[in-house]
This record gives C-alpha cells, sequence and structure tokens, in this order.
C-alpha cells in the first residue's frame, strides 16, 4: 500500500501545475437519481483528463532518479497527451505509441504538445509492445499508464482531493481499464481510515478487470470491443489487482449503450460533456437502480476528450 505521506507528496507536484479539480453538486442529477450525486470533474484539467496526474508524478519520480533522458508510452490517447504534456513541462522528449485508429481529436492533441507519435496495430496491447521495443532500442524511460507506483500515486491524489474536501460521501464511483486510477482512489481513501465503498465500472467488451477478479489472478484478453478507448485494457494491471482486490467494493460490466445513456443524461441534466470512458461511474450509478443506489455517492468524470463521431453519437 501507499502511505499518506506518498500521496502527499504526490499532491504537491500535482498542486505546483493545477488546483484541486472541482467537486460539484450535481441538482438535477439528483432529482434524476433520487440520491445526492456529486461530480469530481477531472474534465477541467489542463489536458481535460486525470491522466495528467500520474504523468507528472512520474515525471518528477524519474528526475529523483536522476534520469534525464526521454521517456515513451503507450496510450489509447489520455494517457500519452498527459505524458506529452509532462515532457514538455520538464523539457524532456516524448515518444507516444498510438494504436493505428487511435481518436483523432486526441492525436492532434498530442502532436501539439510536440512529442513524437510512432503508431502500431489495433489497440493499446500492440501499442505498447512497439513502446517497449523503442524504450530497449533508444535508452528512453517508460512511463505505463497504469502498472507503474508513481503512476498510481499520482492517480490517488484525485481521491486525496475527495477525502480532504470535507463531503461526507458514503461511495465513489468511477470507470476501470488497467486498475490505475480505481486503485490511487481505493489508497488515499484506505490511508484516511475513511469508511467510503469504492465501486468500479468497466465496459463489458474490455472486461480484463471483472474477469481478474472472477479467477482471482490478473488475465489477458485476446481481444477487445468497446466504445470507451480509455477504458480499453486487455489485461489488467499486476499492481492495481490486489489493491482493487482488497479495497473495492468490485467492478461491475456497463455496455456501451449505457456509456452514451450516461452521455446524454449527463448533458441534457448538467449541461456537461464527457467522453465515454470519462462516464462508466455515472453509467453505474444509473444502472444499481433507486433501491441500491449510495446516499451520497460521488461520480468521477475523469475526462472529456471525446471525438467529434463519438460526439454525435451521443447527441442522437
Amino acid at each position: 500500500m501507499l502511505g499518506r505521506h506518498d500521496i502527499e507528496a504526490a499532491r504537491t507536484v500535482v498542486r505546483a501545475h493545477f488546483p484541486p479539480t472541482p467537486l460539484i453538486l450535481a441538482q438535477r442529477l439528483s432529482e434524476t437519481l433520487k440520491c445526492e450525486v456529486w461530480l469530481k470533474l477531472d474534465t477541467v484539467t489542463p489536458i481535460r483528463t486525470f491522466k495528467i496526474r500520474g504523468a507528472l508524478v512520474k515525471m518528477h519520480a524519474l528526475e529523483l532518479e536522476g534520469h534525464e533522458g526521454g521517456v515513451v508510452t503507450a496510450s489509447a490517447g489520455n494517457h500519452g497527451l498527459a505524458v506529452a504534456w509532462a515532457a514538455r513541462a520538464h523539457r524532456r522528449l516524448a515518444v507516444v505509441c498510438l494504436p493505428e485508429h487511435a481518436n483523432p481529436q486526441k492525436v492532434a492533441l498530442i502532436q501539439a504538445q510536440g512529442a513524437e507519435i510512432q503508431r502500431r496495430g489495433s489497440d493499446f496491447q500492440d501499442a505498447y509492445q512497439l513502446a517497449k521495443q523503442l524504450e530497449a532500442e533508444r535508452g528512453l524511460a517508460m512511463v505505463h499508464p497504469y502498472d507503474d507506483v508513481p503512476v498510481i500515486c499520482g492517480q490517488a491524489t484525485l481521491g486525496l482531493e475527495v477525502v480532504d474536501s470535507g463531503l461526507e460521501c458514503d461511495a465513489i464511483l468511477v470507470g476501470v481499464g488497467g486498475g490505475g486510477l480505481i486503485a490511487g482512489i481505493a489508497e488515499a481513501v484506505a490511508v484516511s481510515r475513511r469508511s467510503i465503498k469504492i465501486y468500479g465500472a468497466q465496459p463489458r467488451g474490455a472486461d480484463s478487470m471483472v474477469r481478474s477478479l472472477e479467477r482471482g489472478e490478473p488475465a489477458m484478453l485476446e481481444k477487445t470491443t468497446t466504445i470507451a478507448d480509455g477504458l480499453n485494457a486487455r489485461t489488467a494491471g499486476t499492481i492495481a489487482f490486489p489493491i482493487i482486490r482488497d479495497h473495492t467494493a468490485g467492478v461491475t460490466r456497463v455496455t456501451d449503450e449505457e456509456l452514451l445513456a450516461a452521455g446524454r443524461l449527463l448533458l441534457d441534466r448538467e449541461r456537461m460533456i464527457a467522453e465515454p470512458a470519462g462516464l462508466a461511474g455515472l453509467a453505474l450509478l444509473m444502472a444499481m437502480g433507486e433501491q441500491n443506489r449510495p446516499r451520497r455517492p460521488v461520480v468521477v468524470v475523469s475526462g472529456a476528450n471525446i471525438s467529434d463521431a463519438m460526439f454525435e453519437e451521443m447527441c442522437r
């Protein structure tokens, strides 16, 4: 487990670049869902995604280790953008490996940060194999999107902001891909000794963490299919897995249709936009049913880098 000192130190790193993100009462969503819904909006970080937290903390950790060269990562988009942003802030080269058909809006944002882009395959796992190859060939430092302690520590700062807000919530609901964000939140809640249940939501077509928990060990999928590119991880994080197993209320599958419905509801009730991966927690809250919903949940809205095509689909 991470200690509170580790997460506090990570928060200092993150705070040097942007303030705590908003935690707001969603009045109209609360009326619709018959519970007091609070939204943790990591859609308003400098790059409109929570991923910047882990990337900044990892970059700081590399400096403490004395590594001064470039970095490499693999990503479906948001993590690559985070690494590119953090590398630019630290005057480092960033090489971002992406699937061939990555979200074009995210690709453009990564390019705007001056990163070198490489492409391979149909999903994150294919891009990661290329990143590993470049790490060895060019002496770059790997920044894994979720299976890395400093990255998870960075994501834990989101949980710490919720814990330290003073809000007496009874649950936090968050999307799950490889598991870095939910593991970080769970660690922050655990060290605070607060009785807050952590619920994860993962796309049915990319349910590596759900299957891992069912099997009792990290599992890898042969293929994935989901509109939530940010949660499209074929394998569960080996570091995150035991944290999620021991310190959360579990991870539940949600469908792509439920993600789209959550996006439409968020837009209709609160006039807010989020990408499918950022909507998984809300989709789960909607699917729980009125009798089973927490009394005062915090829903993590983790990203807003939605493609034009997906936004059109969501608005239908």
